[in-house]
């Protein structure tokens, strides 16, 4: 229960005015520690309540300790993601009088110069545009006593981490950090680790690769990129849900599944790397509120959105590796509800799809669609892993020619060009 943390009345106040009454496993394992000051790794799921458990915390010590600078700073890695963290922050600070403002990219820096001199408590930024202002000297960092790394996996994935370890040496040194993702690797994650966190405490709990229960994962067989689209305009039709992703690998890929589901009379919007900030908002916004009930993308849309009612996940690709799919199908079964991902598998992407069940520990049950039965079946012959064999051709080793002993080209052969050479004299070792 939130009634057992010490919180001050007006968070308590904002917690019960947005219907949160029980704490998720993250929030009941991280907020404590959080409110103690404490460095945190937090290795949760997306949909998981982690964004709770790190603004909760923050707020609070922004209200025991108030200043008239920003003391408070959130990166994330993308600006949708910047854009529902604010707008958490403003509802859990609701009934106080803590401020906050977004800083991110595809946006007029004018403004956000002019929301920065405000000094707002809380800055939630992408790292690209807040170290802009930083060289600037718009703002200066030395006053952040907390600072907390979202999706920090991601910022990994997109080449932020050297951004954000710079971000993190200009805070304050007795600055908080909290670290959370949504997967882990000790290895990948040392150089920022070792660089921005002080004794912290690792939080492991609702792991990515281990929350599945929620959702119902399907593998379909298909053939080609036509029978996909049949595949997923029947999905669509034939069931009851609310609301659709469909998943594409290349936004190339985004634009022909929308045209082929529009003639078979789906509407739908579509996002990828070729729209700017305020159309992904206008389309975004159109999803949300129901208007198409289908939003297809590339993976730019498998982060940091927060969908209500999403009840299935097409990967109309098999995803590049196990924690890009973890991302894809975490946008459904969040907060203890279910839902349903299918991933459509071709012969070509069926050991990518097994590759990704045996690092993921899990079998996605094998459907068929009785009307739109693919021709491929799957692999005929099977290893162990449940990869199928491949006819192997041995490449042919390159014979290399030994190459002859070159003849020594000396200056005293060639003088004695024609003269006989006259005999040396034998030495003989005498006995003694």
């Amino acid at each position: 229960m939130f009634s057992e943390l010490l919180l001050d009345d007006p968070l308590f106040d904002a917690i019960e005015h947005l219907g949160f009454t029980e704490m998720t496993e993250v929030q009941q394992a991280a907020m404590p520690l959080a409110l103690e000051g404490r460095d945190l790794i937090v290795n949760a799921r997306t949909g998981s309540g982690k964004t709770l458990a790190y603004v909760i915390p923050m707020l609070q010590q922004i209200l025991d300790n108030p200043q008239t600078v920003s003391q408070a700073l959130i990166l994330a890695p993308t600006r949708e993601l910047c854009r529902q963290i604010n707008k958490q922050c403003n509802l859990l600070a609701k009934f106080t009088e803590i401020s906050s403002t977004v800083i991110i990219g595809g946006e007029d820096p004018r403004y956000q110069i002019k929301a920065l001199q405000t000094f707002p408590d809380i800055i939630v930024a992408t790292p690209g545009r807040l170290l802009e202002h930083v060289k600037r000297e718009v703002i200066d960092l030395d006053a952040i006593n907390i600072l907390v790394i979202d999706e920090a996996d991601r910022m990994l994935e997109m080449g932020f981490i050297d951004d954000v370890i710079s971000i993190a040496t200009q805070c304050s040194d007795e600055c908080q950090t909290l670290l959370f993702s949504a997967s882990f690797n000790q290895k990948k994650f040392q150089e920022l680790t070792d660089a921005v966190l002080y004794e912290a405490e690792t939080i492991i709990v609702d792991s990515s690769r281990d929350s599945s229960e929620n959702i119902h994962q399907q593998k379909l067989l298909a053939d080609d990129s036509e029978h996909k689209i049949k595949l997923c305009a029947h999905l669509i039709a034939a069931g009851d849900h609310t609301k659709t992703i469909i998943f594409a690998n290349k936004k190339d890929t985004v634009n022909t599944i929308a045209a082929g589901l529009q003639s078979n009379g789906i509407d739908s919007v579509t996002i990828h790397s070729d729209f700017d900030q305020n159309m992904r908002n206008q389309l975004l916004r159109k999803f949300r509120l129901g208007e198409t009930k289908v939003l297809v993308a590339t993976d730019v849309a498998s982060r940091g959105l927060d969908i209500s009612d999403l009840d299935l996940i097409i990967n109309f690709d098999v995803p590049k590796n196990g924690d890009d799919y973890l991302h894809r199908i975490g946008r459904t079964g969040r907060m203890h509800e279910t839902g349903d991902a299918i991933t459509l598998v071709n012969a070509n992407e069926w050991n990518r799809m097994i590759s990704i069940e045996n690092y993921l520990g899990i079998e996605s049950t094998e459907i068929k669609i009785d009307s739109l039965v693919a021709r491929y079946t799957g692999p005929e012959h099977r290893k162990s892993s449940g990869k199928s064999y491949g006819v192997k051709h041995k490449k042919l080793k390159k014979v290399k020619k030994k190459a002859g002993k070159k003849a020594k080209n000396r200056l005293r052969d060639r003088k004695n060009i024609g003269k006989r050479r006259k005999p040396s004299e034998k030495k003989t070792e005498i006995e003694t």
